[in-house]
């Protein structure tokens, strides 16, 4: 069984269909996690050394909670990539699409 070779059209349309699953998942997994930064690891939000910055937390739950908040502004700024992404994944799907 040989695969068919995807038309540029259906290749655009799947790519779409990706960064769209891609913005859901990291939206659920935002869901799971928090989101609020307390005042006392507000300093540690943009450390550009986080082990160094974990190594100064002396509070485990401190250092669980300030991994999740990294992680979930991770998800936050993923979520802007892909949204950008789609949108120029879009903007050529509509070209393909009014040339089918």
């Amino acid at each position: 069984m040989t695969d068919t070779p995807m038309t540029p059209l259906q290749a655009r349309q799947a790519e779409v269909a990706q960064y769209e699953a891609n913005i859901a998942m990291y939206t659920a997994i935002i869901a799971t996690l928090p989101t609020e930064w307390p005042t006392r690891l507000l300093d540690y939000r943009n450390s550009a050394d986080k082990h160094a910055a974990i190594a100064s937390v002396a509070d485990m739950a401190d250092v669980e909670l300030l991994s999740n908040l990294w992680y979930a502004d991770q998800c936050y700024a993923a979520i802007r990539s892909e949204t950008v992404e789609m949108s120029k994944a879009k903007a050529i799907l509509a070209v393909l699409q009014s040339m089918a």
